[in-house]
This record gives C-alpha cells, sequence and structure tokens, in this order.
C-alpha cells in the first residue's frame, strides 16, 4: 500500500514538473460537415495573443504552460469553438459551420451588427431578391421591397439608372438621391454593378445609422457588400437567362381617318374622302416587339487556409424595344482576404467594367406627334415628308450616336488585430472612370424641315478620378452583462472630373474610320474643356453600448470638412443619439410564450449636405469671344461680362431626424415586423434665388444662398409571415409608407422657385412655402364655356370663345391673368406600398412581388406642348361641339388659350403594378448528384406584367434627377414587359 502511494506521489509529481516546463498539445482541425481538414485555421492561447495555424492537412502543435489551459480555435465560416486539453495531448476538433443566418447581421456604417442591437432604421435585403428581376441596375430589383423607400425607373430606356428617394425629399440642389457604398467604397452610382455579385444592401434611413456618413448620408445611404469565399470546397456557379420585352401598353391616339375629319374641322376641304388615306400606326413602326435581353454569370469561390477568395464574370445586353438604344455590360469582380498572420490579415474588393451605351433621336415624342395620315416610305424605299413631328423612322437611321465607359472600382485595405480587443483597418479606395462618346450626323434630306446640310462630328472624353483614404481603430469588449464597441475613425477624399468636348463639320467621309476630328474641313472646330475637382476631410466616432441584450444606447459624431465652402464655413459637425429597450428580455414579459421579440428604439440626429457646384461660392466672368467696338475709328476691343454671380458665405445644410421604432416577432419569429415615424427637418437648404434688378438681367441674377427649409414626416411599416410545414413552405409580406412633404421657407416671404419647363417657354413647377416640393402650378378648369351668356357672365382671358376652358377666378377678382395661377398637385406620392409573397412545395416555388403608390399626379406635358398641328389622343372624341357636348373637353384647337398650364392636363399618377412573377423548379438533390453538381434550377420570369392605373401615358412611373422638375411626361421611352427563361447551376 505504502509503495502504491509512493509511485502515485511520485507519478503526479513528475506530471506537475512537466506541465510546469509546458505541455505539448498536438491536434487536427476538421469540417464537421464533410470532414475535410481546415488548412489555415488559427489557434491561439486563449487570453493572449500567441498561436499558430494549422498546416495543410488541418494539423498544429502549441505548447502550453500551466496558466494557460485553454485553446481558441477559428476559421472563416465556420462558428469559433474554445477547448480545455487538460491532460489529452493528442485533440481531434471539428469545426461547424456558421449557420447563423445574414437575416441577423446587418452591415453598417464601417462594419456589421447583430439586428437585435440594431438602435437605427436599417433594412435588410438578402443577394438572392435581386436577381428576380433581369435589369441591368440592382436597384430596380428594390422597388416594393423597402418601406420608406420610392425607387422610380425614370425610362425604360436600357442603361438608364432609376430614381431613388428615401423619406421624401430634403434638398433642392445637386439631386435628392442617397449615397452608394460599395465594400466600403462611397459612390454617386452603381450601374456598373451585377446583380448576381451582391451578397446584401442595406438601406440606412435614420440620422443614427447614416449619422456615421456626415456630408453624405442626409439623403440616406444604400450599403452593398458583395460575395466572399466561404470555407469548404470551392463553388462554381454559372447563370444564363434570355428575356423578351415589349411595350406593354400604347397611347391612345386618333388613326388616319380619324386625324384627317379632325383637320378637315379645323380647315375644311383640306382632305376630299378620308377612307382612302393611309392608316400608319407610328407606335407599331417605332417599337420592337420581343426584343432580346441576354445576361451571363460565371463565378468561383472559396477559402483554403488563409485565403479566400471570389471571382465573378457578367456579361448583359439589352437591345431596346427602340432601334438604335441597345446597352452592353461586362463585369468583373474579384474579392480577395488573406489572413497573414494571426492578427493581421490583407485584401482587396475590385470591380471592372466595360459599357457601351446607344444614343438614339427621342422618337417617341416624334411617333406621338406624327401625322398617321403620311406613309414613312415610298415605293421605292426613300424616306418621305411626314407632317407634324419629322419622320420617325427616318429619324432612326440617320446618325450614329454612342459612348463606352471603363470604369474601375477598387477597395484595397490592411487589418490589424492587436492587445486582443482592439482592431486597426487602413484602406486606400480608388473609382476610376473613363467615357468616350461619338455623336455623328450625316447629310440627308428628307423634307426642308428634316434635313442636315453638312456632316457633323462631336466627340467627347471625360475622365473621373475619386480616391479615399481611410484608417478606423475599433475596440470590442464583451463581458458577462456588457458589450462595448467604439469606433474612432480618419477619411480623406479627392476627386477630379474633367471634360473635353471637340466638334467638326464635313468629314471627308462618313464611316466610323473617319469619326475623328482630324477627318472634317478644318475650318469649323470648336472644343470646350471643363474641370471640376473637390475635397473632403472627415473625423468620426461611435459608441455601441449593450447592457444585459436589453437596453441599447448608440452615439455617433462625425466632422466633415468641404472644399466647396469657404473657410469660415468649411466644417460642420454631424452628431446623432440613439437608444434602444429590448423588452421580449425583460423577466416581466418572459411569460409570454408568443412573443419572441419586442424591441423600442428612438433616435435624434443631424447629417448634412454640400451637393451644389463646386464653383457656387465664387463670382466668375466670361470672356470669351465677347469684344465691343469703341472711339471715333470703332476700334474692336477685347472684352468680359459677368457670368455667375458667387456667394462666399455658402455653407453646410443640415439636415435633423427623429426617428421612433418598433420591432416585433411572434410564434418563434414567424411573424415579424417593423414600425417607423420620422420626422426630417432640412435646414439651410441651399437654393437658387434671384438678386434684385439692380443687379441686371441674365443668368448671373439667380445665385445660390442657405435659405430654405424643408420638412419630410412620415410614418412605415413591413409585417412578414413565414412558416414550413414538412415540404410546404411560404411567406407573405406586406410595406407600406405614408409620407407628407412641405416646403417651410424659401428664404423671403413673396419668394418662389418656378420650374418644370415644357420646352415651349411654359414652366408648369412652382415652390413656394407651405407646399410640397416641384409642386404643379397653373389654372384651375372650372368646366367649358357652353354659350355667349356664360361667356359674358365669367372672367375670361384674352381670346376666350364658346367652347374653350373656363378658368377659375382664385383671387374673385373679376379677371383672369397670372395671378389666379395656384397649386395643382404633387408628384410626390401620399402612399407607398408593396405586397410580396413566395410559396414552395417540394421542388417547384412561386414567388410574386406587387407593387404601388398613391396620392400622387403627373403634368401630361406632351399634349400640352402644340406649336403646330400634331396628332390627338383619344380624349379629343369627346370634345365639345355645342352646347352641352361636353363641359371637360374644350372644343377642337390646335393651340391657343386652352393649352395654358391647367390642370386640364394633370392626371392621376396612382398604380398597382404586378411587379414579378417567377416559376422556379430545384431539380431533386438525388439527379444533382449524379450530375456532380449542387443546385440546379430552371425558372421562368414575367416582369411589369400587368399594370392597374389611369393614367393615360405609357407608364405611371415617373421621376427625375431635378426634384423641381418632376412627373412630368413629355414623351418618355416605355417602360416594357419582360419575359425570361433562365437557368442557374452550382458545382
Amino acid at each position: 500500500m505504502t509503495t502504491r502511494i509512493y509511485f502515485c506521489v511520485l507519478f503526479l509529481t513528475i506530471q506537475a514538473f512537466a506541465y510546469g516546463q509546458g505541455l505539448k498539445i498536438e491536434g487536427t482541425v476538421t469540417a464537421e460537415d464533410d470532414g475535410q481538414p481546415l488548412a489555415g485555421a488559427s489557434v491561439v492561447l486563449l487570453g493572449t495573443n500567441r498561436g499558430v495555424n494549422t498546416d495543410a492537412e488541418g494539423k498544429f502543435q502549441i505548447t502550453l504552460n500551466k496558466a494557460e489551459d485553454s485553446l481558441q480555435i477559428s476559421y472563416y465560416g465556420y462558428l469559433s469553438q474554445v477547448v480545455k486539453p487538460s491532460r489529452q495531448r493528442l485533440l481531434n476538433i471539428q469545426l461547424v459551420a456558421d449557420a447563423q443566418s445574414l437575416d441577423d447581421v446587418v452591415v453598417i456604417g464601417y462594419g456589421r451588427m447583430r439586428k437585435s442591437d440594431l438602435t437605427g432604421s436599417v433594412y435588410s435585403v438578402r443577394g438572392d431578391d435581386l436577381v428576380k428581376n433581369p435589369a441591368a441596375n440592382p436597384l430596380q430589383a428594390l422597388q416594393g421591397k423597402v418601406p420608406g423607400v420610392q425607387i422610380s425607373s425614370a425610362s425604360g430606356n436600357p442603361g438608364e439608372s432609376p430614381i431613388v428617394r428615401i423619406r421624401g425629399i430634403a434638398t433642392l440642389l445637386g439631386g435628392a438621391g442617397p449615397v452608394f457604398v460599395v465594400d466600403g467604397v462611397i459612390l454617386d452610382d452603381i450601374s456598373f454593378l451585377n446583380s448576381g455579385d451582391i451578397e446584401s444592401i442595406e438601406v440606412l434611413k435614420d440620422a443614427s445609422a447614416t449619422a456615421i456618413y456626415g456630408t453624405r448620408g442626409a439623403n440616406g445611404v444604400i450599403i452593398i457588400s458583395t460575395k466572399r469565399g466561404v470555407a469548404g470546397k470551392p463553388r462554381v456557379q454559372f447563370s444564363a437567362s434570355h428575356s423578351l420585352e415589349s411595350v406593354a401598353n400604347q397611347i391612345d391616339l386618333l388613326n388616319g381617318r380619324e386625324f384627317a375629319a379632325v383637320v378637315n374641322e379645323i380647315a375644311p376641304a383640306t382632305y376630299n374622302n378620308i377612307d382612302l388615306l393611309p392608316n400608319v400606326d407610328w407606335q407599331d413602326l417605332i417599337f420592337q416587339d420581343n426584343a432580346p435581353i441576354q445576361q451571363y454569370e460565371l463565378s468561383t469561390s472559396g477559402a483554403e487556409g488563409r485565403h479566400s477568395y471570389y471571382l465573378g464574370g457578367s456579361y448583359y445586353r439589352q437591345e431596346g424595344v427602340i432601334e438604335r438604344s441597345a446597352y452592353e455590360r461586362i463585369t468583373l469582380k474579384l474579392n480577395n482576404s488573406f489572413k497573414a498572420t494571426s492578427f493581421l490579415t490583407l485584401g482587396n474588393n475590385l470591380t471592372f467594367s466595360q459599357e457601351r451605351k446607344e444614343f438614339g433621336p427621342n422618337v417617341v415624342a416624334s411617333a406621338y406627334r406624327a401625322w398617321p395620315t403620311n406613309e414613312p416610305l415610298d415605293d421605292e424605299g426613300n424616306f418621305l415628308e411626314v407632317m407634324g413631328s419629322g419622320n420617325p423612322i427616318a429619324a432612326l437611321n440617320f446618325g450614329e450616336n454612342y459612348n463606352r465607359r471603363l470604369r474601375a472600382i477598387a477597395n484595397l485595405y490592411a487589418e490589424v488585430k492587436f492587445l486582443k480587443d482592439f482592431t486597426f483597418r487602413s484602406s486606400y479606395q480608388a473609382d476610376l472612370a473613363y467615357t468616350k462618346s461619338t455623336f455623328f450626323s450625316p447629310v440627308f434630306f428628307v423634307s426642308p424641315t428634316q434635313q442636315n446640310e453638312t456632316s457633323d462630328l462631336a466627340k467627347t472624353a471625360r475622365d473621373e478620378a475619386t480616391w479615399i483614404f481611410e484608417n478606423t481603430l475599433r475596440y470590442n469588449k464583451n463581458l458577462e452583462n456588457h458589450r462595448f464597441e467604439v469606433l474612432a475613425g480618419y477619411t480623406a477624399q479627392s476627386t477630379k472630373r474633367e471634360g473635353l468636348t471637340g466638334t467638326i463639320e464635313n468629314l471627308l467621309r462618313e464611316r466610323p474610320e473617319f469619326y475623328y476630328l482630324d477627318a472634317g474641313d478644318g475650318t469649323t472646330i470648336d472644343a470646350f474643356n471643363n474641370l471640376e475637382s473637390f475635397a473632403y476631410i472627415s473625423y468620426l466616432f461611435r459608441f455601441n453600448y449593450v447592457l444585459k441584450d436589453r437596453y441599447l444606447f448608440t452615439a455617433t459624431f462625425r466632422r466633415d470638412g468641404s472644399s466647396k465652402f469657404g473657410p469660415e464655413n468649411r466644417y460642420g459637425n454631424f452628431p446623432a443619439l440613439a437608444l434602444g429597450w429590448r423588452l421580449s428580455e425583460e423577466p416581466f414579459l418572459q411569460s409570454f410564450s408568443a412573443l419572441s421579440n419586442l424591441k423600442l428604439r428612438a433616435s435624434w440626429g443631424i447629417n448634412g449636405n454640400d451637393q451644389i457646384p463646386f464653383r457656387s461660392r465664387f463670382a466668375r466672368v466670361n470672356g470669351n469671344s465677347l469684344e465691343a467696338v469703341f472711339g471715333q475709328d470703332e476700334s474692336l476691343f477685347p472684352g468680359a461680362t459677368l457670368a455667375d454671380a458667387g456667394n462666399p458665405d455658402l455653407q453646410w445644410e443640415d439636415t435633423e431626424t427623429i426617428d421612433i421604432g418598433l420591432e416585433f416577432g411572434f410564434f418563434d419569429n414567424k411573424l415579424t415586423g417593423e414600425i417607423d415615424y420620422f420626422n426630417k427637418r432640412t435646414n439651410r437648404v441651399l437654393v437658387p434665388l434671384l438678386l434684385p434688378a439692380h443687379f441686371g438681367n441674365g443668368p448671373f441674377r439667380r445665385v445660390v444662398f442657405n435659405a430654405a427649409d424643408i420638412r419630410n414626416v412620415g410614418l412605415e411599416f413591413f409585417v412578414n409571415w413565414k412558416e414550413q410545414r414538412g415540404d410546404f413552405v411560404y411567406s407573405i409580406s406586406l410595406l407600406g409608407s405614408r409620407l407628407r412633404n412641405e416646403t417651410l421657407d424659401i428664404g423671403a416671404a413673396d419668394e418662389f422657385i418656378q420650374d418644370g419647363s415644357l420646352g415651349n417657354g411654359q414652366l408648369v413647377t412652382r415652390t413656394e412655402t407651405g407646399i410640397p416640393v416641384g409642386s404643379f402650378y397653373g389654372f384651375k378648369v372650372a368646366g367649358v364655356f357652353q354659350n355667349e351668356e356664360e361667356l359674358g357672365q365669367f372672367p375670361t382671358l384674352s381670346g376666350q370663345r364658346v367652347g374653350d376652358l373656363r378658368y377659375e377666378d382664385i383671387n374673385g377678382d373679376g379677371t383672369i391673368n397670372t395671378d389666379d395661377r395656384t397649386i395643382l398637385g404633387s408628384y410626390i406620392p401620399d402612399y407607398l406600398f408593396g405586397f410580396n409573397f413566395s410559396v414552395g412545395y417540394k421542388g417547384f416555388t412561386l414567388d410574386a412581388d406587387i407593387q404601388g403608390q398613391q396620392g400622387n399626379e403627373i403634368y401630361n406635358g406632351k399634349r400640352a406642348v402644340r406649336p403646330e398641328l400634331y396628332n390627338y389622343e383619344g380624349y379629343i372624341r369627346d370634345r365639345w361641339t355645342g352646347e352641352g357636348t361636353s363641359d371637360t373637353q374644350p372644343r377642337l384647337t390646335t393651340g391657343g388659350v386652352n393649352y395654358s398650364p391647367s390642370d386640364w392636363f394633370i392626371e392621376d399618377g396612382s398604380f398597382l403594378r404586378l411587379r414579378s412573377l417567377t416559376l422556379s423548379y430545384d431539380f431533386s438533390s438525388s439527379l444533382v448528384r449524379r450530375l456532380r453538381m449542387q443546385d440546379v434550377r430552371l425558372f421562368l420570369r414575367g416582369t411589369n406584367l400587368y399594370t392597374l392605373s389611369r393614367f393615360s401615358g405609357y407608364s405611371p412611373e415617373l421621376a427625375s434627377a431635378n426634384v423641381l422638375s418632376s412627373g412630368i411626361d413629355l414623351g418618355t421611352y416605355p417602360i416594357t414587359s419582360v419575359y425570361t427563361i433562365g437557368l442557374n447551376i452550382s458545382l
């Protein structure tokens, strides 16, 4: 017995001595799902920075001290694991793939965060939802999916970027769209991106979420994260789709016989036998049915050891439903991440794109106006004269207009982790673009009003370069009941854009090889060169704190300096504060088993805006080609004149936002939703105002001032139900928003801004105190003069006759003049809504997206412009032809007082649209495995299948980047219906 005790004591002593000298541990790290070794996995002594990485076979060796008895093993794309070797010298560690859905983690400014910890209004859309609609721009796939966000396809022209408004219009100059952040790079547009490369899109709406971007966040921020490699076997994905698009509906125009009868009514005996006249449908002639769209994508991704990668390439081509409007794009995407050591990670995000866009003439407006009694061609195929607007078919055949654009977006970064909880990240970002445009018009003659006597060539070259240098330091600390994150950073940005344009006449030959400025006669060369340059310096700070997973606090501050302002006003300070309370984590609610999540949040903050021309603070003198005659000998002297009157006192706009939100989830989060109320006020809005008359006449009289105030108040909600029962899975979501936009001040009691040009000298929008931005402005129609008695009873405009529109005497002074014009409505919708559902059974899935808006008006400007006799819309069939025949449609005229700006041209812009309907089939796993593939999916899709609307034009979805002149239809390229068949394959 004594001997046994002696040997036990001796053994323990030896073990203790060996442990004190260091315990050598060996092990292998593999993936639990497939058993593959994980090369490059990190094995770190817990609580220290000392560790090793696994070799190519997933093996490692490390020595433990007595006080360091725990190891933390981590690998990209897998859940970290902590083990205590104790007396085990050989470890076999299996890491579990990170199954946590990205739906629970959202991307925010300069980082990521659990959605449960968010105190701001952030909405996330997964990449799978973005590829449901075949579009060149991924933003079009967000239509009707994000509450509080209006995305309008301003035109169906291929390659056209949509107009985005987040929570209304808060500024008047430089556009009111959000800023885009793609893999950390701040951009103004994302037309170069391929939807298939996108992992997720986050829309940041309130000041707490956007304040970290300071000057760029006043109109919202859209963060786009592209795909990266995931640990495991390399993955190859291929997708191909072919689409056919056609104009969904055509405008009701008079046919040849109807038009001839109208012409005979205006000028009797113009046509003798209207039944023998041609009946030319110009819309059928200019629109191509079943115009093709091609889209192909190929990508490979994976993570091996310390390296993760994603490489994707795509090709997109859309011919367009009108000739000479094609758009083509090739995109290459490369993301790399390399873990050089246990504390240093290097990486890059690179995107390259090449685009080619054709620009044809606006034959939509021409086809609208062209006489349907004129043929386009004679028997020999020669173009004929067409009255009303010129020959639209001839216009499509003369000239060649296009541009080519090369663009490169790069983000090179290094990330260093030190002292356990600190991370320093430095990145250099670049946005480089080069555009070359060619506009050529040959010599041609169709008619005296449609001809070109000399061949003309214009060449434009434009290069743009933006670089951003960012440095951030992050501190993360997780304790038992506390979580901290502190972020501090410094950024600098510089942007330069230079353009050079040259024109020439009388080319030697009318062929592409002669489309150069030195190929002309050399006597009519003209050139223009311009430069835009500005820079920013910014300091940023954010503090996040979570107590007991219940109480949330966020403080954000950013200080921006902009070269667009003078030294005295160069810097702006933009703070934000937010609080959150997760009531569902409180003990007094734990007994409610149906409640999964309940969070109340509130935020306040200020963002800035400086989106004005970079020279707005400078006065500019124009001395180009200005000469004057002086003296008795009438000598010619060079001269100069004031071109722009600058304002050196310009300063930041600031947008102050209050947001109160409620998030909820029931029945294990089968039912989830959010409700937000916001009040957003922009102060000191930069606005162009007229100087007093003693400054003289000319464009310099309008100068930019910090003069206006604008408010947007709204309520938005989102509700989703998702459930799976065996092989049957379905989800239904409903979202909507209510918005009220109001101009609070415009600089002076009697000041206003008039805009909305129709191209004929008429301005039909007005912005003034008390009304929405860019509201329609004109006469209010009270009916039609039915007889001479009414003509004498009511006040009239000069030249009005029986059968003309009767305008209201708004001010009651007994006369009709410009003082009787009033606000007629707004293009800003009162309500936005969307409805989305998905139903799946076994391999079949049916997805549908519905969107709409209500409470906005459209100004039908194309029928208001009539300097001569054009074709008419179908409304003319109900025209006034005698007393009592109509009190809404006036008598037949080709112009005059009936075409003054009025609500006769206002139409309801509300609509409900079946945005997309997709039927897909995922082939069975057994068949896919036999084909040595991971997934195979076949789908059929229809886009813009049906639109319920009372608007008489092609589409009620009208918008413009100019917030003072939007919602006006002057003959827009129509939005189309698209039918797609496609195949997705994963290897």
